[in-house]
């Protein structure tokens, strides 16, 4: 690790990013910011069957950074575009053909290619691309309702859709023509529970004719059927506008597109689960409308089938006067943060005093105050360098190395036991010990432990594996301690936001 003084006060431990009391906002006629850009998403529509639709949303951007959703504003033309019918800012296919759109708001204007193919095709409905996404969007294979491990009141899905053969087996199989009953599809307890229409204490998650509950009837006027063959596997969820700088009041609309892998995509907006991280700041519908309530920042997410994608979001008072101040930047650190900062309306602090500055760094860097004597000598040195070369002689201390030692220590759950005697901990501990004060690279250092073979004494890096020899116990501290990733779900089932089995 390593510590780098900035002339800008950044970097240097709590002076970077502190607490304090704003001032009161200053007040700009909203005029004065122009529109630099309007940006519509997506930037293509592609319908590939007469179901098919896709919403569109135009996003206009300010001088001032202020990004505002001007859906309802704009001014949309089919450019002698016949192929497709525009309900609102819904498209929806007619017939086969290429077209383009105009969207223009303010000055700007931009052309949005268009594509409709199979026009006059209604695909059969399918279990895993249709109605799954519905007990996701109603919430009944959530952990707290039908997705529990043992279900609820005799009813048990797949948590978050991982298994929709079990689920499709469940549903159809289990109390037969009860559950479901494809003679009157609309009577069936399947139907009637998600309305309401028996007690339900999940409430009525859907009514009748919304899409939702259009998609079951359908389903089960169908027959029930499973998919015949392998379905196209989603390839990655898109969710628009990629991030919003919004003022308080203002909100904004959201669109999710699923792009499958035999290349065709659909929006799924109306199927889609969406999620923030912040409700103060940001709150969002269950339709995937944000309001921007409160000043803060939130991640909104959006979650479809087995994939969860967020776009942030940065709140801000209504009309906030702010001029940015440049500072110098000492690395490539502070160049990410000042663009952080800057979109925020935050001005960096200033530099924090000599006194200060060695309390702070001897802190972080050693864990450790420094003597009265070390701070009268550091304040009185004329140096320009001085902070520089403090840190050098920080990182140099035993106190730096035993600091490291700690923290690491924790993580590789360093301890003695019936199984891991004194001697071998006591090695084990030398030798990560020996690792930091050598200031060997991380990686370096994690290959040595992760491939060390041979016994605890001999190497004592093998002494990892034997504090926890669980095979299972062993991935899971991996994963979470060198990926970053937690894979304790996948114990009991597929991971319902993850890749893993």
């Amino acid at each position: 690790p390593a510590i780098e003084p900035s002339p800008s006060g950044k970097g240097q431990g709590e002076g970077a990013l502190v607490a304090r009391q704003l001032p009161s906002p200053q007040r700009l006629p909203k005029e004065n910011a122009s529109v630099v850009a309007i940006h519509v998403y997506p930037q293509r529509i592609s319908l590939t069957s007469v179901r098919d639709s896709q919403s569109v949303i135009v996003q206009a951007e300010y001088a001032d950074g202020i990004t505002r959703d001007v859906t309802d504003k704009a001014t949309w033309k089919l450019d002698g575009n016949d192929h497709v019918t525009r309900k609102a800012n819904c498209f929806q296919p007619k017939t086969d053909g290429d077209g383009k759109l105009t969207v223009t708001y303010d000055s700007s204007s931009v052309d949005v290619p268009i594509s409709v193919k199979h026009a006059a095709t209604d695909p059969p409905i399918s279990f895993k691309l249709d109605v799954m996404p519905v007990f996701m969007r109603a919430g009944c294979n959530a952990g707290s309702c039908h997705g529990s491990a043992r279900g609820k009141d005799g009813f048990r899905l797949s948590l978050f859709g991982f298994d929709p053969d079990g689920d499709y087996y469940r549903i159809t199989h289990e109390q037969p023509e009860r559950r479901i009953d494809l003679s009157i599809p609309t009577e069936c307890l399947l139907i009637k529970k998600a309305t309401g229409q028996v007690p339900h204490s999940g409430g009525s998650p859907t009514k009748k004719g919304d899409p939702l509950y259009n998609t079951l009837v359908r389903w089960l006027k169908a027959g029930a059927p499973a998919d015949k063959g392998k379905v196209p596997a989603i390839d990655a969820v898109e969710v628009y506008p990629p991030a919003a700088l919004m003022e308080v009041g203002d909100t904004q609309q959201l669109t999710v597109r699923a792009k499958y892998s035999d290349g065709t995509d659909r929006d799924v907006t109306d199927l889609a689960v969406f999620l923030t991280s912040n409700d103060n700041a940001a709150p969002i519908t269950k339709e995937g409308k944000v309001t921007a309530a409160n000043r803060g920042e939130a991640f909104v997410m959006a979650r479809y089938e087995k994939k969860t994608v967020g776009v942030p979001f940065i709140v801000l008072p209504k009309n906030l006067a702010f001029k940015w101040k440049e500072v110098p930047a000492n690395n490539y650190v502070d160049d990410l943060v000042d663009a952080k900062l800057r979109r925020l309306r935050i001005q960096p602090s200033e530099l924090c005093t000599d006194s200060e500055f060695i309390r702070r760094v001897s802190l972080d860097v050693c864990g450790i105050l420094p003597t009265p004597s070390d701070t009268e000598k550091f304040i009185a040195d004329t140096n320009p360098k001085k902070r520089e070369k403090l840190i050098d002689r920080l990182l140099a201390r035993k106190e730096f190395v035993d600091m490291w030692v700690m923290k690491w220590s924790e993580l590789l759950e360093m301890r003695s036991s019936l199984a891991v005697s004194y001697k071998a901990t006591l090695l084990y501990y030398n030798w990560l010990q020996q690792q930091i004060a050598g200031n060997v690279p991380i990686d370096q250092m994690v290959q040595k432990l992760l491939g060390s073979v041979g016994g605890t004494f001999e190497n004592p890096a093998t002494n990892y594996y034997q504090m926890e020899q669980d095979r299972l116990k062993i991935a899971e501290n991996v994963a979470q301690v060198f990926l970053g990733m937690r894979i304790q779900c996948a114990q009991c089932h597929n991971h319902p936001f993850d890749r893993w089995t």
